[in-house]
């Protein structure tokens, strides 16, 4: 089996436990907010998306990424169907630097940032890094994902960020993109080569479309 077939089933699971991943996020949003709670269990996972002071539903990426983490340990199987390790919160092998306008690598004056959660072959390699977005942030805090994601010095062939928005409307896949693909010369020198598949999902329906952008690679040169 050549490299790029192994890639190709790695990113097949890995597109598998996303479509799942947004199926049940849906479920937990509409059954199981702590300021509702329903009669029924409905959803494969027990997670609750919780209340704030203002008896409002926080709507943050640590939902996303803890059912994110259920569905891919069902994928791997207990008997090893996929046969893969994942590692969280993973210090990246370049460094960074956040604090200007524009995030940038720096191996002088950098430090090394994480990445939410990559996914390991069976020899430990890194094959798949991966960001979690909540909501609709500034642009700075997609750039500061995009910067490492992007970056071709990062070891993991396959390169993804996974966003939950609370609602969208007919703007909303235009704002995201614009946040998405650089324009600004400053910030498109700090663009790496590797390609990002962004997948992208609303959890209120009729807003908009369910996923916003949905299987999309986006190279430094779109």
């Amino acid at each position: 089996m050549t490299d790029k077939e192994i890639i190709n089933i790695h990113k097949q699971h890995i597109e598998n436990v996303i479509i799942k991943t947004f199926e049940i996020i849906e479920e937990v949003y509409n059954n199981q907010q702590e300021i509702n709670i329903p009669e029924v269990d409905k959803s494969e996972s027990r997670i609750l998306f919780p209340k704030k002071s203002s008896s409002e539903t926080r709507v943050s990426e640590q939902e996303l990424r803890f059912v994110f983490a259920e569905q891919l340990k069902k994928e791997i199987g207990y008997g090893k169907k996929w046969d893969v390790y994942y590692s969280v919160e993973t210090p990246t092998m370049k460094k960074y630097l956040f604090k200007d306008n524009f995030p940038k690598r720096d191996e002088d004056y950098g430090q090394s940032a994480n990445f939410d959660l990559v996914i390991h072959d069976s020899n430990y390699n890194r094959i798949a890094l991966i960001e979690f977005k909540a909501k609709n942030p500034d642009i700075h805090d997609y750039q500061k994902d995009f910067v490492k994601l992007t970056n071709e010095q990062e070891d993991g062939e396959l390169r993804y960020f996974i966003q939950i928005l609370e609602n969208t409307n007919s703007n909303t896949d235009s704002n995201v993109k614009s946040k998405i693909i650089p324009t600004d010369e400053n910030w498109m020198k700090q663009w790496g080569e590797h390609k990002v598949i962004v997948h992208c999902v609303s959890l209120e329906r009729g807003k908009g479309n369910r996923n916003v952008i949905k299987f999309q690679e986006y190279p430094k040169s779109c």
